[in-house]
């Protein structure tokens, strides 16, 4: 009876052993599968992004990368962070598609892999999920039309519509593909039928699209192994001093959530 109960021990150690390992090479696999995927939408991006023509808004910096008008420093926690957004994610690019004939500004989809929810439903964790960054793709006959259609584009030394062209957004500017963000999202609200449909036209819908809460004040990229804010325009001297409690919050990711 002994030496049995002792083989019983010795086939449930072996057996946990082996989902452990099981458990484990699943885990490395994904992991490795992830990373090709990443590699592979990274190529086609940058490729998209080289051959277009880059195009600057014709303003000053100044006017472009600035602190958003009515944020308060004094009310910025992470309490404050998680109660004032849906979700709270932290998440990795896994790609940016241009949203084709998107009038006006370019937008970009991004697909995110949601590594952790910081706060909100736990149920999108460990799921891809679609958001949308500022600026991207386009072509100059969708991005310098005036009101009555009129194109506009030769103002800026773009002679052909079909020109494809790439515009940035200084205060949010784009993270790269394959990089870790943490951000404040909102799941997808249509204001109409037309919103709904423009939005489903570039695969955006309510169960899989949720947008960046201000974006100018609730979204980190991971640089250089640490969690940096988003807006350029924090780190400028005067906004860095007269905003401390925003650093403070910073810091706090870095240390909770790297």
């Amino acid at each position: 009876m002994k030496i049995k109960k002792i083989l019983l021990v010795f086939l449930f150690v072996i057996f946990a052993l082996a989902a452990g390992c099981q458990h484990q090479n699943k885990r490395e696999i994904n992991q490795t599968e992830q990373a090709q995927l990443v590699k592979k939408n990274r190529e086609v991006w940058n490729k998209k992004v080289k051959s277009s023509k880059k195009v600057q808004l014709n303003a000053p910096n100044d006017d472009i990368v600035s602190v958003p008008s009515g944020y308060d420093d004094t009310n910025m926690s992470l309490s404050r962070l998680k109660n004032g957004n849906q979700y709270l994610v932290k998440a990795k690019v896994m790609n940016l598609q241009p949203e084709w004939k998107r009038p006006f500004t370019p937008e970009t989809k991004a697909s995110i892999f949601v590594e952790k929810v910081i706060s909100g439903d736990k149920s999108i964790q460990n799921s891809t999920i679609k958001t949308e960054f500022s600026g991207g793709l386009s072509t100059a006959e969708y991005c310098f039309n005036d009101i009555e259609g009129r194109y506009l584009g030769e103002d800026f030394g773009i002679d052909d519509p079909k020109t494809v062209i790439y515009m940035k957004n200084q205060t949010e500017p784009m993270p790269k593909i394959g990089s870790t963000v943490i951000l404040g999202l909102e799941k997808f609200r249509p204001d109409d039928k037309y919103h709904e449909k423009l939005y489903k036209k570039y695969g955006l819908t309510k169960e899989n699209f949720f947008t960046i809460n201000n974006p100018e004040v609730t979204y980190w990229i991971k640089k250089h192994g640490r969690f940096k804010l988003n807006n350029p325009a924090f780190y400028q001297k005067e906004n860095r001093n007269s905003n401390p409690n925003i650093f403070k919050l910073t810091k706090k990711l870095n240390e909770k959530y790297l």
